[in-house]
């Protein structure tokens, strides 16, 4: 793929480590410097690799959408190599898809995602797929996870005033899938899904252009949250997670912050010194990423730099995903195949 190795290579062999620079030189600030290892791990295709899962760190799970279609990639070394296995998707299924909003690789057999509201299930490594239903109908999904309990968590999103939409966990598995609570009848439409632990984060920002608030689930209360933040009709939170007493927002025109969980106006590190969407961040135990357009960020020196140089000079990639695997290590996806393992120094 010439036009994919003419952009990537000069970034990540020519480049391997790249110096950030702060918005504001402070002295005795550490430049932080993102380590990319194994270049090699790109995936050889022009699909944008929008999400993926991991059950190891050796074990990825890959999707990514290209013309309105999904590619199916699977590696069990640590992305060096890749397999694909898109051929194993049903054409007719694929004509429908949309976007991706959900991936889950729970072991080496049983793999689901979540496509268009549907969730699209494989208990034999990908070769074979079905969709989930509930005996008579295609059940409207819009997210699902791996729950801390070994267990797959999805969700409903019926958006109706007479019908509450379900929380299900199934066994990996098994196709056998049981209710375990409900979220309040008449929601909005959700648009992403956040789970840590035994809460979850949900976002809608698609179909009712709310954005003054996210919501939160938690599962063993059963309380339902709304939360108020600050926000426009441009700057609204593509991704978003609750850690602590805080939510961690990774906005849209370049935008990181910190907010509490009941004043709008209580924001902490806010981050902004560019105007490129954010879609991905994570928590790696003591500091931050969010990955986006052309921008990879970090708060691991104490306050938010850029992991590439600020004016940008030579970096045209899209990082789409970012997932801690081990350690200080994480993994991030991208357009056109970008994928690699990388840490901070």
């Amino acid at each position: 793929m010439p036009a994919l190795a003419s952009k990537v290579k000069p970034f990540f062999v020519a480049l391997l480590i790249l110096t950030a620079f702060s918005c504001e030189k402070d002295r005795g600030v550490i430049e932080t410097q993102l380590v990319v290892t194994k270049s090699s791990r790109n995936i050889p295709t022009d699909y944008n690799i929008v999400n993926f899962d991991t059950y190891d760190e050796n074990h990825i799970f890959a999707i990514g959408m290209f013309q309105g279609s999904v590619g199916l990639f699977l590696s069990s070394n640590g992305g060096t190599s890749w397999m694909d296995i898109t051929s194993t998707f049903n054409p007719a299924w694929n004509q429908s898809i949309e976007a991706v909003k959900s991936i889950v690789y729970m072991d080496e057999s049983n793999l689901a995602f979540v496509a268009d509201n549907r969730l699209y299930r494989s208990y034999d490594g990908g070769q074979n797929w079905t969709i989930t239903t509930n005996g008579f109908q295609e059940l409207p999904i819009f997210f699902a996870g791996k729950g801390d309990d070994g267990k797959l968590l999805f969700i409903e999103d019926y958006n109706s005033t007479w019908y509450v939409s379900k929380i299900y966990k199934s066994d990996y598995a098994s196709s056998t899938f049981y209710t375990v609570d409900t979220l309040p009848p008449a929601v909005s439409y959700y648009d992403v899904g956040r789970l840590y632990g035994n809460y979850l984060m949900l976002l809608d920002y698609e179909n009712d252009y709310h954005y003054s608030c996210v919501h939160g689930f938690d599962l063993l209360t059963g309380e339902y949250e709304t939360i108020p933040i600050s926000a426009t009709g441009y700057d609204y939170p593509l991704d978003a997670m609750r850690v602590g007493n805080r939510v961690f927002l990774i906005r849209k025109e370049g935008k990181v912050n910190f907010q509490s969980l009941t004043d709008t106006f209580t924001d902490y590190s806010f981050y902004n010194f560019h105007s490129r969407d954010y879609y991905s961040g994570e928590y790696m135990g003591n500091y931050y990423i969010a990955v986006g357009d052309q921008t990879i960020s970090t708060n691991i020196n104490g306050k938010w730099e850029e992991a590439l140089n600020t004016d940008l000079s030579g970096q045209q990639e899209v990082f789409r995903k970012v997932k801690k695997i081990a350690g200080d290590y994480f993994y991030v996806s991208g357009d056109k195949g970008l994928f690699f393992k990388g840490t901070f120094k």
